[in-house]
């Protein structure tokens, strides 16, 4: 794992744009960035939004083993993709999912919800809604 004296986890190019059309990251070298900061040490996660847009957003949080996030509902329909490790998800009135590297998850809007780390992980979180003024439409796609 890189320091945070290395050049390469310099501050960020304060000209990057997080809404940019084309955003490229290097994973593993945002989650030394997340790692090396306080927050880590102290709180036990750190997140950072890698892409923002109207209708969609994207953050890589990382996490110590043990931390969670409490339990907390979004307006939004949310993903959790796992990059490194297991999460444990757990909605109010019980069901609960482990994901381990690799897996996906989607939860709906307006789900309270906790997530706990049960060894040091990394996800993406994905958060989505309608553009302001819009309702979101519900549909089912068609399977092929």
């Amino acid at each position: 794992m890189q320091t945070p004296s290395s050049p390469e986890l310099r501050p960020e190019d304060p000209g990057r744009r997080i809404d940019a059309p084309l955003a490229t990251f290097d994973v593993p070298l945002e989650l030394a960035r997340l790692r090396s900061e306080r927050a880590y040490e102290l709180e036990g996660h750190a997140g950072r939004t890698l892409t923002k847009y109207p209708d969609i957003r994207v953050v890589l949080e990382a996490m110590k083993r043990g931390a969670r996030m409490t339990l907390h509902e979004t307006a939004e329909r949310i993903t959790l993709s796992v990059v490194i490790g297991v999460v444990r998800i757990r909605l109010e009135g019980g069901e609960t999912a482990e994901l381990s590297e690799g897996a996906f998850c989607a939860i709906e809007r307006s789900r309270v919800h906790e997530i706990e780390c049960l060894d040091e992980c990394a996800f993406l979180l994905t958060v989505a809604w309608p553009p302001a003024g819009r309702e979101a439409l519900d549909f089912d796609p068609v399977e092929i």
